[in-house]
């Protein structure tokens, strides 16, 4: 119980409660970096599925002259 009082202590005496200004500045900057996150795996995904699109259609294309082939 005393290792508890000491911490209580030290937090009444070393942090300080933040400014409303600064909580919003913060909560700002996490939805900043949670927007540029999502973006990125947009961006991501968008290039995947580009990449696949390109690849069915080149594996189309090679099973259609294949069929002419035969």
């Amino acid at each position: 119980m005393s290792h508890l009082k000491n911490v209580w202590e030290w937090l009444q005496n070393h942090w300080i409660m933040p400014t409303p200004a600064e909580l919003i500045a913060e909560e700002l900057v996490h939805a900043q970096r949670s927007k540029l996150r999502h973006q990125s795996s947009m961006e991501y995904h968008t290039a995947i599925v580009a990449y696949n699109v390109a690849r069915i259609k080149r594996l189309e294309a090679l099973t259609a002259k294949q069929e002419v082939v035969e």
